[in-house]
């Protein structure tokens, strides 16, 4: 019965310490327009939330990965005229404000299963030698 009392002020307080327009209990309550600054938001998102994620399954964010400056907004104007006097420097630069990674460099393989296996094979090479050291000291 003690329990449950806390537990219900405990989640009272963090209920209290939300932003007003969170959704509680939800993704939303995580991801509030807050926390986006002046990041422009561009769609519906993953899960309906404005957030940046870089998803192969979900490849369009809801919000830009930059927040609007000089030089991008300088871009954006040129962009809404003709696409072939934008350079490709300016491209990229227009697509890196919008976007961390392209999806190439998101598929693309970080190496990580090189780590997960030496230690698998340090553990089972750990084993081998106990196993040999017990049957030893019968």
């Amino acid at each position: 019965m003690a329990l449950r009392l806390i537990n219900n002020a405990v989640l009272r307080q963090l209920v209290s310490q939300l932003p007003r327009n969170a959704q509680v209990g939800s993704v939303a309550s995580i991801h509030t327009l807050d926390k986006i600054g002046k990041r422009e938001v561009v769609g519906y998102g993953w899960n309906g939330t404005a957030c940046y994620a870089d998803r192969v399954d979900y490849p369009m964010p809801a919000v830009r990965f930059r927040e609007p400056n000089n030089e991008i907004n300088a871009l954006r104007a040129k962009e809404q005229g003709d696409w072939k006097k934008l350079s490709p420097q300016e491209i990229k630069a227009l697509y890196r404000a919008s976007f961390c990674q392209t999806i190439a460099e998101i598929q693309a393989g970080t190496g990580e299963w090189k780590q997960h296996l030496g230690v698998s094979l340090l553990f089972t090479a750990a084993a081998i030698w106990i196993a040999i050291l017990m049957n030893l000291l019968r």
